[in-house]
C-alpha cells in the first residue's frame, strides 16, 4: 500500500528534524546506507573494472617502452601494470569486504580467520611430516 502525498511529507519532516537533532545518528545511518550488499559488490566491480583498465593501460606502456628501446618507459609500465593488479585483487580495506570476498568464493572457503589459519598451518606440518618421512625412508634405504 503506497503513502499518501501528506504521510510522505510528514515523515520527511520527521527524518529531518530526527538528523538535525543528531548528527552522531545521520553519520550512523548514512555509512549502513553505504554498507548494503549492492553497494559493496558495486564497488567491489569498480575496483576491478578498474584495476584491470589500468593493467592494460600499463602492458601498453611495456610495449611502447619495448618498442622505443626506451627502459624507464618499460620500468613505468610495469609499475603500472603491478598498481593496477593490486587494485583488481585487493579489497577496500573496510573489515566487511574480507568476509564477503571468503563468502563469494564458494562453500569451501568456510571459518573464521583463526580456522583458516589453524587448517594453513595443519596443511604446512602435513608437508613437513610427509617430506622427513620422505628423507628418513630415503636414509634408511642406503
Amino acid at each position: 500500500m503506497a503513502l499518501s502525498d501528506h504521510e510522505k511529507r510528514v515523515l520527511d519532516e520527521l527524518e529531518r528534524s530526527l538528523y538535525a537533532d543528531d548528527e552522531k545518528l545521520a553519520k550512523r545511518f548514512k555509512q549502513v546506507a553505504d554498507e548494503t550488499p549492492a553497494r559493496i559488490t558495486q564497488r567491489n566491480a569498480a575496483r576491478r573494472i578498474g584495476g584491470s583498465v589500468l593493467s592494460l593501460a600499463g602492458l601498453g606502456v611495456i610495449l611502447v617502452g619495448v618498442i622505443s628501446h626506451y627502459t624507464p618507459m618499460g620500468i613505468a609500465g610495469f609499475l603500472i601494470t603491478l598498481a593496477g593488479l593490486v587494485i583488481a585483487t585487493g579489497s577496500s580495506g573496510k573489515p566487511g569486504d574480507a568476509a564477503e570476498n571468503r563468502a563469494s568464493s564458494g562453500p569451501n572457503r568456510s571459518g573464521t580467520p583463526g580456522q583458516v589459519a589453524d587448517k594453513a598451518a595443519k596443511g604446512w606440518d602435513s608437508l613437513n611430516e610427509f617430506f622427513e618421512e620422505r628423507w628418513n625412508r630415503r636414509m634408511n634405504g642406503q
